[in-house]
């Protein structure tokens, strides 16, 4: 009798870890999935693609640190895509200037005034125009989450380009008297220079970003006071853009 009820609890006590063992359990990928809910989704993979597209961007350019002219200039750019991170383009940009705060004499005997116009014709630094052509580098394309809510996308490039730089001539002592006693305005001359530069785009659809970058131009200038040769100029420009990328979706990928 014993052996019996022995027998029949083991059989129970079997059956019991085997409807166990057979019982659904909870997938921890569901309950992974569900820690997740109602969260911003991983955004993985280049969202906004540049490969093989035209860039048209709308200029607008502010010197930076002049000395005796501040510059307003407005442009255009026009660029290709070669791949994600390479591209080239040609731009062009002019404007108009005016005197800075810092352009004054201040004689012993009397106090600071304004540069006349003949002191202004003898410095340079009076640009008229810049035409040119840029290669860039993208090597960082990045997100940012913003307020939790929304994911920006955007890239940071490294610009290296060749310029024809137009400026006003600058002039000797006598030539700038006679020139600013007559009301004239001096000639146009145009010189070889280069810049470098750092550019970051803020992607706002597919077809549309906006476009910030900071440039030094170097280039050379005939000035008479400082003897034979050129003086070599540098002129710090920041730029805000607005691009359209051309065709407006992203090319399909290969």
């Amino acid at each position: 009798m014993i052996a019996r009820r022995a027998s029949r609890s083991v059989l129970a006590l079997a059956a019991l870890v085997t409807l166990a063992a057979a019982a659904p359990r909870p997938a921890h990928a569901q309950t992974r999935a569900d820690a997740f809910a109602g969260k911003i989704p991983p955004v993985s993979g280049q969202l906004f693609r540049k490969a093989g597209r035209f860039e048209l961007t709308a200029t607008g350019d502010l010197s930076l640190n002049d000395a005796f002219y501040s510059k307003y200039f407005g442009g255009l750019k026009l660029g290709y895509h070669l791949s994600e991170a390479w591209s080239v383009s040609l731009h062009a940009a002019a404007g108009t200037t005016s005197e800075t705060g810092s352009a004054v004499v201040c004689p012993k005997d009397t106090g600071c005034v304004d540069a006349a116009d003949a002191m202004l014709l003898q410095v340079p630094g009076k640009l008229q125009r810049i035409i040119g052509a840029e290669v860039a580098w993208s090597p960082v394309y990045g997100k940012l989450n913003v307020f939790a809510e929304k994911v920006a996308h955007f890239d940071l490039s490294i610009l290296v380009g060749a310029d024809l730089v137009s400026h006003d001539e600058v002039l000797g002592p006598s030539e700038a008297e006679a020139l600013a006693a007559s009301g004239d305005d001096p000639a146009l001359v145009s010189t070889v220079g280069g810049h470098v530069g750092l550019g970051a785009r803020l992607f706002l659809t597919e077809w549309l970003a906006v476009r910030l970058e900071v440039k030094d131009y170097v280039y050379g200038v005939e000035v008479p006071n400082n003897g034979s040769g050129k003086d070599w100029q540098n002129q710090i420009f920041t730029e805000v853009g607005l691009s359209f990328f051309l065709p407006f979706s992203n090319r399909p990928l290969p």
